[in-house]
């Protein structure tokens, strides 16, 4: 278990401990935030014992792939958001996971769904008290925490409400970074598809409207969160600081919008596939209408020659197959000449 902890009054006199046993009692001037890197209930179970958190909240802080949610406890806020992972580690997965899915690699759907692009990450919120929980690394988080220690007047300075809309605020810029990821992949689907579509891949396509179909479900259930801290003044009873959450909300409402404007991208892609398919087929099968049809009366012709009867024209002339030959050759050219008069080929 990784634990910071950051001991602070409205800004200044900020201590820093590795433990909660270093804390003192709490005054109504000074202000807690804690910092949890850890995927052991028992240590969680401890830690949430000595704020009184409720036991439900701690067995959601553990539930891989939990969508966002808030709930009121009375005394404290227990909220649940989720974001992007890195750019790095979202393109690692793409390539290593989804595309060996769709290659028949193994590779479980379920495990890619829940805890693939974005990482959880778990808020208690009260007065002056403010934990926030991770099972595993999240960089831009461990960066946060290090700026509130190196640069206090400008992290903490608004108590652990104004903390609560940081971590908020830099999770949903992440969350439009991965979507440009996305955007990315899709355009290169767009090309593949409409220059390439013998190369092109329709199960990726798949794949990635699945995604983002989840992404716009998880971004509407953190637009619910966002949209009742900047609404509810009997969960954030400050009017400013309900007004930067309402920031964040507005900045959600863009991101599903954009998960929108993707998603009908990646119909449109498959139409257009589909559509160049049906016509590749059409043509293909045009030509072997025309194989077909200029086989037919050469097949009656060798049918009849190959019968068992004698008086057949020619059979007895020395030059009787090469008239035929010809006939045969023939006919087919007259029929080749009429239908490209035709535009049939």
């Amino acid at each position: 278990m990784t634990i910071t902890v950051i001991d602070f009054e409205e800004g200044r006199d900020v201590k820093v401990y590795d433990n909660l046993d270093a804390v003192g009692e709490l005054t109504p001037n000074r202000s807690l935030w804690v910092d949890v890197q850890s995927d052991d209930i028992a240590e969680l179970t401890q830690i949430a014992s000595t704020f009184g958190f409720h036991e439900l909240a701690v067995e959601d802080c553990l539930t891989p792939g939990h969508f966002p949610k808030l709930d009121d406890y009375g005394s404290y806020l227990f909220l649940i958001v989720r974001g992007f992972k890195s750019w790095t580690e979202v393109e690692e997965i793409w390539e290593t996971d989804y595309l060996a899915n769709t290659k028949g690699k193994e590779a479980s759907a379920e495990k890619i769904d829940q805890e693939s692009f974005t990482r959880k990450v778990a808020i208690f919120l009260s007065q002056n008290i403010i934990v926030t929980f991770r099972r595993k690394e999240v960089a831009w988080l461990d960066a946060l925490v290090r700026r509130a220690q190196t640069k206090p007047d400008l992290t903490l300075v608004d108590g652990t409400e104004g903390i609560a809309h940081r971590v908020i605020d830099v999770l949903t810029d992440r969350f439009t970074r991965g979507i440009g990821f996305f955007e990315n992949v899709i355009d290169g689907f767009e090309d593949a598809a409409l220059e390439r579509p013998e190369d092109f891949e329709i199960q990726d396509l798949f794949e990635v409207k699945r995604e983002l179909v989840y992404l716009r479900q998880m971004a509407r259930n953190q637009r619910s969160v966002l949209s009742q801290l900047a609404n509810d003044q009997t969960l954030i009873s400050d009017s400013q600081k309900r007004r930067y959450f309402k920031d964040v909300d507005d900045h959600t409402i863009s991101i599903i919008r954009d998960l929108d404007k993707h998603i009908q991208a990646v119909i449109s892609i498959r139409d257009s596939y589909l559509a160049i398919a049906n016509v590749r087929l059409g043509d293909t099968m045009r030509i072997l209408t025309v194989i077909t049809t200029i086989a037919a009366p050469l097949n009656i012709v060798v049918g009849m020659y190959g019968m068992n009867f004698h008086a057949i024209p020619l059979l007895d002339n020395q030059y009787g197959f090469w008239f035929v030959v010809a006939a045969m050759l023939g006919l087919g050219i007259l029929m080749l000449l009429y239908f490209r008069r035709k535009n049939w080929i």
